[in-house]
């Protein structure tokens, strides 16, 4: 530290009026944080809308249990009908996929006005099982918004060993 004798202003630090040596990894930093400055700003003015409505796509909340021998898929679905959904099975996975169309009409003649909205959503969920199941022993069922399907496991391979005889 200095002391300034021009200005009765106190103790400054000694690189005040310009620094003697500038390190080069200072500069690097800067300018890092420079371009790190640059492209929060530009995220966040032109990639922002994007993602907050990425966030407004509906997906449902999944549990996922095994029992030992089958695995209980649960998914809340409120407001989805039976006929408005879909499940489908591989051997390894379950796709849920459904939509629903809703149109609510209000209508007051006497004081002259006409309310009608419509609504439309649809969601896709994929989940991939650690183990095969038996596709065709699957049940489901939709319970007060929410489904449950049961996935029996597939039996393991049964592995078969013979025994070499060393000659």
């Amino acid at each position: 530290m200095i002391r300034r004798k021009e200005r009765k202003e106190g103790i400054v630090p000694r690189d005040y009026y310009s620094p003697r040596w500038v390190s080069p990894m200072s500069l690097m930093n800067d300018m890092d944080r420079m371009f790190e400055d640059f492209r929060t700003e530009w995220e966040n003015t032109f990639l922002a809308p994007r993602a907050f409505a990425t966030d407004l796509v509906r997906q449902p909340l999944i549990d996922l249990a095994d029992n030992g021998k089958e695995y209980v898929v649960k998914a809340e679905l409120p407001g989805i009908k039976k006929e408005g959904l879909n499940i489908e099975l591989t051997e390894n996975g379950i796709e849920i996929s459904g939509e629903t169309n809703v149109e609510e009409r209000q209508e007051d003649k006497e004081k002259g006005f006409l309310r009608r909205e419509r609504r439309h959503s649809s969601f896709y969920r994929s989940l991939p099982l650690p183990d095969a199941i038996l596709t065709d022993k699957a049940e489901a069922e939709l319970k007060d918004g929410v489904l449950t399907v049961r996935l029996p496991k597939a039996a393991p391979p049964e592995k078969k060993s013979k025994k070499v005889q060393v000659k």
